[in-house]
């Protein structure tokens, strides 16, 4: 349950190097994630389930240049009174090695569909970026708590 909401963050995310020259750059990377805490459980009046304040780490690799990157991600979801996953959404914080930082936010519904991601700002480089694309989960880890996944998009800086 929680592996759908750590996907998504995966979702989530999101980047790549960018050439000086460039404007808008396609995206596309790898990345790995694992959930790193599981998030606080709220069973809501109506059996509902909120799970909240959860936390995962990626490792992303622009599929192109082969330049990584490191990623946190906060997200919570909802689950229903079954334990199926209805809802996540969250951001992520992507560091370069330089320092620079990107955000992205996400949301999604269940960890085999494709989730989409807005890239919301960050520093240096990608101060004033924007941008958006799909994260697709390519293989999901035995216990469930790490996926590879796939950002597909575009990213524009100033």
């Amino acid at each position: 349950m929680m592996n759908a909401a750590a996907h998504a963050l995966t979702v989530l995310l999101c980047c790549c190097a960018i050439s000086a020259n460039a404007a808008t750059e396609q995206l596309s990377e790898t990345g790995y994630d694992v959930t790193i805490r599981p998030g606080d459980k709220i069973t809501l009046a109506n059996g509902s389930v909120v799970m909240t304040n959860a936390q995962s780490h990626e490792s992303i690799v622009n599929d192109k240049t082969g330049e990584q990157s490191s990623e946190w991600c906060n997200f919570d979801s909802l689950l229903d009174e079954k334990g199926a996953l209805v809802q996540y959404v969250g951001y992520c914080t992507r560091i370069h090695d330089n320092g620079d930082l990107m955000w992205s936010s996400f949301t999604g519904t269940t960890a085999e569909a494709p989730s989409p991601f807005t890239i919301i700002g960050g520093t240096g480089r990608f101060s004033g970026a924007a941008g958006s694309g799909i994260t697709t989960t390519t293989s999901t880890r035995g216990d469930g708590l790490g996926t590879t996944f796939k950002n597909v998009g575009t990213l524009t800086v100033k």
